[in-house]
C-alpha cells in the first residue's frame, strides 16, 4: 500500500491540478512506496527556494513531479500558463526544466545526507511533467515526450515505471535498489522540508469531501431498486446501505405512495426521521414503537422478561390484533412499500408475518426493500429462520462490497481484530489507527485528558467525537472518572458541544468523524469479533482504541 505525508490535501492548497494529481495518485500501485506532496527545497542549486509538487519514494529510486493546470502554451522559449479564471502567468522557465532542475537539487541534497553509507552513491531519479486537466500535443526541444502525464494517460503506476524507465536509459549504470528500511530512511529525511502541515480538523475535513461519493455498484443497486418490486441486498459496514434505504423510501414517496421505513436501531430511526421531516407519506419507525402504535404495552411482561415480550409476544398480539380487523380498516393501515434497514435484526418470522399483514400484496407480491449486514447480527437468534421465508418469495438479490465510509487504516484494523474481512474498499488513505493502552483508572484519566487536549489543540468539534462503549454510560469508565458526555438516547442534545456517548449494540447504522473506542475489556469474548466489527466500521476518519494492559496483549488490539 502506498502511503502519503500528509495523509490529506491541505485547505491551503488552491490548485485543483494538484488536487486532481492527488486523487489520481491514490490509484498508484507500488509496494512500499510513499507520495509526499509539496516539498520544499532549500538547498536548490539554481534558487534560494524551489519546490517539488510530489516527490515518489520507491524500491525504483525517487521521482519528482510537476504539476500544471489549466491551458499550457510554449511560444519561442516563453511559456504562457491559463487558469480556469482566464488569467494568465507567463514564464521563461518551462516545466520540464523545472522538474528537472529540481530532480539533480533534490539528488545532491540526497548524496550529501548519505554520504557516508555507500548504496546510496548511485540510485535512480526520476522526473515527470503532469498536465491532468488537458491532452498535451505540443513539442520542443525542450519537451522530452516519454515523461509528459496528460488527460489521455490511462495508468498512472505504468506511468511512473516509464519515467524511470526513461531515465535509467539516459545513465545506463547498476543503480540501487531501495529496501524498505532505505525508502523510510530517506522519507524521515525529506518529511521536514514540508510547506504545510494542516491541522487535523482540515485533513478530516479534506478525507470527507473525498469520500461522499456514489460508487459505481451503488449506482446499479439504484438502477434495480427503479426496476425491480422486490429486493434484498446484502452489503458490509460502511456500503452505503442506509443511504440507499433513505434514497429508495424517498424516491416511492415523490411518486405519492405510502412507505414505511424500519429499522431496529432506535438512534438510527431518530437520526433518519430528521431527515424526512417533509415527507408526509414515509413513516420512520422502529419495529417495537411499530407495534406498540397499535397495542397497548405490557409493563408486566416486560418487567418479566423483556426479550421475550418485544421479541415474541408483542408481535404475536398485534398479529392476533390484526386478525380481528374488518377488511376496510387493515386495508387503510397497509403500505405501498415497505423498506427495512439494518434487516439482520428484523429479519426472524414471528416479525415478518406481523409485517406481511401491514404491507398491500403481502411479501409474496408486495413492494419491499431489504437492506442488511449478516456480521452485525448481533440480537436476531432466528435469522436463519427468517431469511428462508424472505428467500421464499420472487425477488432480486444483489451485493454491496465496497466499504465507501472508512480510510484504509481503519478497514484494515478492523479487519485484522474482528477477523470479519473487509476486502474493499474506496483507496483512501488517513491516520494510522492509535491504540493507548493503561494499567489503572488514573492512567486512563490521563489518557483521555491528554487526548481530548490534543484534538482541540487540532480544532475539533468535541461533538464531532463519539466515544463507544460497549456498557451503557452508567457502567463505563468514563463514568467512574466524571468525564462529562451526550448520551445518545432520551436525554440526547442535539446542542451540545460535549463529546457524544454511545454503546456499540446502539450505533449500528450510524458513525461519526471520529471515534474513541472504551471500555474493551469488558466485551465478552462471544462478542468480541462482532464488537469490533460493528464499532471500527463507526469510524469515518480517525480512530482511538483506550484499553487496558493486559487485555490488550491478549486479544491483540
Amino acid at each position: 500500500m502506498v502511503k502519503f505525508i500528509p495523509p490529506y490535501i491541505g485547505e491551503e492548497v488552491k490548485s485543483n491540478a494538484e488536487k486532481q494529481m492527488y486523487e489520481i495518485l491514490q490509484e498508484l500501485n507500488l509496494e512500499d512506496a510513499y507520495v509526499l506532496h509539496s516539498l520544499g527545497l532549500p538547498r536548490h542549486e539554481d534558487k534560494k527556494y524551489g519546490e517539488v509538487d510530489f516527490v515518489i519514494v520507491c524500491k525504483r529510486g525517487i521521482a519528482c513531479l510537476e504539476i500544471k493546470g489549466g491551458r499550457v502554451e510554449c511560444h519561442e522559449g516563453k511559456w504562457l500558463f491559463t487558469d480556469r479564471y482566464g488569467i494568465q502567468r507567463k514564464k521563461t522557465e518551462g516545466p520540464f526544466a523545472q522538474v528537472t532542475g529540481n530532480m539533480y537539487s533534490l539528488m545532491q541534497a540526497l548524496r550529501e545526507r548519505f554520504k557516508n553509507d555507500y548504496h546510496f552513491t548511485y540510485f535512480n531519479m526520476a522526473c515527470g511533467v503532469c498536465f491532468p486537466d488537458i491532452y498535451f500535443n505540443s513539442y520542443s526541444e525542450e519537451m522530452i515526450p516519454e515523461i509528459i502525464f496528460d488527460n489521455s494517460t490511462e495508468d498512472i503506476t505504468c506511468y511512473i515505471n516509464e519515467i524511470f524507465d526513461y531515465w535509467e536509459s539516459r545513465h545506463p549504470r547498476e543503480n540501487t535498489k531501495f529496501s524498505k528500511e532505505d525508502i523510510e530512511e530517506i522519507v524521515d529525511y525529506l518529511r521536514g522540508d514540508f510547506c504545510f502541515i494542516p491541522t487535523l480538523r482540515d485533513e478530516i475535513n479534506s478525507l470527507e469531501k473525498r469520500m461522499i461519493r456514489l460508487t459505481r455498484e451503488q449506482y446499479k443497486v439504484i438502477d434495480a431498486l427503479r426496476t425491480q418490486p422486490r429486493i434484498l441486498i446484502q452489503g458490509g459496514a460502511g456500503t452505503g446501505k442506509t443511504v440507499l434505504a433513505m434514497h429508495y423510501a424517498t424516491e416511492q414517496a415523490t411518486q405519492g405512495k405510502k412507505v414505511l421505513y424500519l429499522a431496529y436501531n432506535k438512534n438510527l430511526i431518530n437520526s433518519i426521521k430528521k431527515q424526512f421531516e417533509e415527507y408526509i407519506n414515509i413513516d420512520v419507525i422502529n419495529i417495537h414503537a411499530l407495534f406498540g402504535e397499535y397495542i397497548k404495552i405490557d409493563d408486566t411482561k416486560v418487567k418479566e422478561n423483556p426479550n421475550k415480550y418485544f421479541g415474541e409476544q408483542m408481535p404475536e398480539e398485534f398479529l392476533n390484533w390484526v386478525s380481528e380487523l374488518s377488511e376496510t380498516k387493515l386495508n387503510e393501515l397497509k403500505y405501498d412499500v415497505i423498506v427495512i434497514d439494518e434487516g439482520q435484526d428484523i429479519i426472524k418470522p414471528v416479525f415478518l408475518f406481523a409485517l406481511d399483514s401491514l404491507l398491500k400484496d403481502g411479501f409474496e407480491n408486495g413492494e419491499w426493500a431489504i437492506f442488511y449486514d449478516e456480521h452485525q447480527n448481533i440480537y436476531n437468534s432466528e435469522y436463519n429462520d427468517g431469511m428462508e421465508i424472505i428467500k421464499s418469495y420472487n425477488h432480486v438479490f444483489t451485493y454491496l462490497f465496497v466499504n465507501c465510509r472508512n480510510t484504509v487504516q481503519i478497514a484494515k484494523y478492523t479487519s485484522k481484530t474482528s477477523g470479519i474481512e473487509i476486502n474493499n474498499y474506496m483507496s483512501e488513505n488517513g491516520e494510522e489507527v492509535q491504540t493507548l493502552v493503561f494499567s489503572e483508572n488514573k492512567e486512563f484519566k490521563e489518557k483521555i485528558k491528554t487526548l481530548i487536549r490534543h484534538l482541540r489543540e487540532e480544532q475539533i468539534e468535541l461533538s464531532d467525537v463519539l466515544f463507544l462503549s460497549p456498557k451503557k454510560y452508567e457502567n463505563s469508565l468514563l463514568s467512574q472518572i466524571n468525564f462529562k458526555v451526550n448520551e445518545l438516547g432520551q436525554n440526547f442534545d442535539e446542542k451540545s458541544s460535549l463529546p457524544r456517548y454511545a454503546t456499540i449494540q446502539g450505533i449500528k447504522g450510524l458513525d461519526a468523524k471520529i471515534i474513541i473506542l472504551v471500555d474493551v475489556e469488558k466485551i465478552l469474548d462471544k462478542n468480541f469479533s462482532k464488537y469490533m466489527y460493528i464499532a471500527g466500521t463507526r469510524a469515518r476518519t480517525m480512530l482511538y482504541v483506550i484499553v487496558e494492559q493486559s487485555y490488550c496483549l491478549d486479544h491483540s488490539v
